[in-house]
């Protein structure tokens, strides 16, 4: 009894459905539905082709005779040259829909300056052989750059070096490259970078600080081929040697499309300050007019920066003439130390009582930049009553002179009482 009950149930069932489809409303005349099915590739890429593919079905009872299918493209779209906008169908059967419906297809090229999202395409139908003619709506091909590219267009800081322990302005320009507004830019200087072993864990810390802000700056958006610069302050470390620095950066950001991209860079930077050389007189062996004798110039590099390759000229003038050579090759200089040149001159007989020295030098910083100066040193000559005044006519060390008469004597009087005695003997 359940088992026919059961049956009956179904068969209500099937006739309920059947009624319905029965009884459904059908169009008497020719309903043209046109539904975008396929592009190909999705998303199609600037400067390349994308075949989009169309279904044309009959949703009504009669036939549909002489049926044109056209596309109408326009930027960023367009079809090859000799390839024809419009496909005669021909005709298409009442209810001839779903697998039945007729796939009309088309092959465009994308604009290489293509905008990046959904661009639209129009097409339009005819019925009567192309006399009258019917939009179904808008169709939107979906269009994206292969690669939303965000680049580090220019990098400087002020000052220039950048001086150890003291703050600095790094600025970095980055621009837009695609055709599509970029946003939610995370721009990261890497400082500390974490060195992982199998056993430990180690930090390489570079010799830079961020002042009144983190090491992230973060810009809401940047427009298509725009520009915009992220700032951060910076204080090298106070011992921090001159040199060239590599920082690396990160970014991150993301497309209208919700992509995300991080990219990693590398910039550099110059630490150390300008060099401080000054040449002065350390010591010298002339004190009159008319003398031969020696000079001894000191370099003293008073900054905080490294001098390397010194090489210095002493010139010759109306005052001086040098009897050694000209130049000397001095070499390094660390901060805070010197180095000696000397010189063997030649003080020519003049009315002046100050002698210039005129020097030429020249030498390079650690990261090679080359200095090249010149100074006038002033050299001090006096009388010979002055010099004697003085204690200075003995030259560098005043009373050589004396002594030497002084010994002379000595072995001179020795000498003649040796002399005597011996003749006294002989007698």
């Amino acid at each position: 009894m359940k088992k026919e009950i059961k049956s009956i149930g179904i068969l209500c069932v099937m006739l309920i459905v059947c009624a319905a489809v029965c009884l459904a409303p059908v169009s008497e005349s020719v309903n043209i539905d046109v539904s975008l099915i396929n592009q190909d590739p999705d998303p199609a890429e600037p400067g390349k082709y994308v075949e989009v593919k169309w279904k044309v079905e009959n949703a009504g009872s009669s036939n549909a005779e002489n049926v044109i299918f056209e596309v109408l493209p326009k930027f960023p779209f367009s079809l090859d040259l000799g390839e024809s906008a419009t496909q005669k169908i021909g005709s298409i059967w009442g209810r001839q829909i779903g697998d039945y419906g007729v796939i009309v297809t088309y092959r465009f090229k994308v604009d290489e300056n293509a905008v990046e999202g959904q661009n639209e395409i129009e097409i339009r139908y005819s019925l009567d052989n192309g006399i009258s003619w019917q939009k179904p709506g808008k169709f939107y091909i979906n269009i994206r750059t292969h690669d939303a590219i965000l680049n580090v267009k220019k990098v400087s800081y002020t000052p220039d070096p950048m001086p150890s322990g003291k703050k600095t302005v790094l600025s970095i320009e980055l621009e837009n490259m695609a055709d599509s507004l970029l946003k939610d830019i995370k721009v990261n200087l890497v400082l500390i970078k974490t060195l992982q072993t199998a056993t430990s864990i180690s930090y390489d810390e570079l010799p830079f600080s961020c002042f009144g802000t983190t090491n992230q700056q973060v810009i809401k958006n940047i427009g298509a081929g725009k520009t915009k610069t992220v700032e951060f302050t910076l204080i090298p470390d106070p011992d921090a040697d001159a040199d060239v620095y590599k920082i690396p950066i990160t970014i991150q950001y993301s497309d209208e499309l919700g992509t995300n991209y991080s990219k990693s860079e590398i910039i550099s930077v110059i630490v150390g300050d300008e060099p401080i050389l000054e040449p002065i007189i350390d010591s010298t062996s002339i004190y009159m007019k008319g003398q031969v004798g020696e000079i001894d110039i000191s370099f003293v590099n008073k900054g905080t920066t490294d001098v390397k390759l010194l090489d210095v000229e002493l010139k010759e003038s109306d005052y001086v003439k040098v009897i050694s050579s000209p130049k000397v090759y001095l070499g390094n200089i660390d901060s805070d130390d010197y180095e000696i040149a000397e010189f063997k001159v030649y003080v020519k007989d003049v009315d002046d009582s100050r002698v210039p020295l005129i020097i030429n030098y020249n030498y390079f910083d650690p990261t090679n930049n080359k200095y090249e100066k010149q100074e006038t040193l002033y050299l001090d000559v006096y009388s010979k009553n002055e010099a004697k005044k003085y204690g200075l006519t003995g030259g560098k060390g005043g009373y050589g002179g004396i002594f030497a008469i002084i010994i002379i004597v000595v072995i001179g009087y020795f000498g003649y009482r040796w002399w005597k005695k011996r003749k006294k003997k002989h007698q």
